[in-house]
C-alpha cells in the first residue's frame, strides 16, 4: 500500500503554483507592455502576491515538517487540507494560465 505523504504533494503542488503563476506574469507583463492600464499592472501585482504567498507557503511547511515530533501530530493533521487548498488552486490557475495564452 502506497501512503501519500501530504507534506511533501502539497509543497510539489505550491511550487507548480509558481512555476504556473510565473507562466501567467509573463503573459501579463507581454501584455502590459501593448496595453498600458492600470488592469494589466493590478494582474501584474496580484499574481505577484500569489506568488510570494506560495513561497511563504513552502517556507512556513518546511519550517514546521522538521521542527520535530512535539509538533508532528498537528504538522500531519493539517496537511491534508494544506493539500486540498493547493491542489485547488493549482487547478484554478492552470485553467488562468490556459486562458491568458489564448
Amino acid at each position: 500500500m502506497v501512503v501519500l505523504d501530504f507534506m511533501l504533494a502539497a509543497a510539489a503542488a505550491a511550487l507548480l503554483n509558481i512555476g504556473l503563476l510565473g507562466g501567467v506574469i509573463t503573459t501579463y507583463i507581454q501584455n502590459m507592455r501593448l496595453i498600458k492600464s492600470y488592469f494589466t499592472i493590478g494582474l501584474v501585482l496580484i499574481a505577484s502576491l500569489f506568488i510570494v504567498q506560495n513561497i511563504v507557503i513552502v517556507i512556513f511547511w518546511s519550517k514546521l515538517y522538521i521542527a520535530g515530533p512535539s509538533i508532528k501530530n498537528i504538522v500531519d493533521a493539517s496537511a491534508p487540507y494544506l493539500f486540498s487548498i493547493n491542489t485547488a488552486q493549482s487547478a484554478g490557475l492552470a485553467v488562468l494560465l490556459w486562458i491568458t495564452r489564448r
